[in-house]
């Protein structure tokens, strides 16, 4: 009898560690996705609305840039980025300077 408790309090704890990472693993998987969506909007919002000529190697969007222009008639996917705080989430963009073109996205969310 004095044997099976530590051997349940063992499974007990190998199954809440495997159920802690579990839920970590499914929360970056959701921030993944964000910062996907997030990374995906800026780029095009970038092509659409940024002069390529500005002296800036590095371009900020923020969300509320991106809602802005949604209400002016584009369509980001911005779903699930209702929680996250318009002002300090934020792609910035690295620049081609060869091209024009959007070259990298490193993405800060604040959910």
């Amino acid at each position: 009898m004095k044997k099976i408790i530590p051997i349940i309090v063992l499974v007990v704890l190998i199954i809440g560690g495997v159920g802690v990472y579990f839920y970590f693993q499914n929360i970056d998987n959701q921030n993944t996705e964000l910062e996907n969506k997030m990374s995906t909007a800026s780029k095009a919002y970038f092509e659409e609305y940024v002069s390529a000529n500005d002296s800036n190697n590095i371009y900020k969007v923020t969300l509320q840039d991106l809602e802005k222009a949604n209400q002016q008639g584009e369509n980001y996917d911005l779903k699930g980025l209702e929680q996250c705080d318009k002002e300090e989430t934020f792609a910035n963009i690295t620049i081609n300077y060869k091209n024009g073109k959007a070259k990298e996205t490193q993405v800060e969310l604040k959910c």
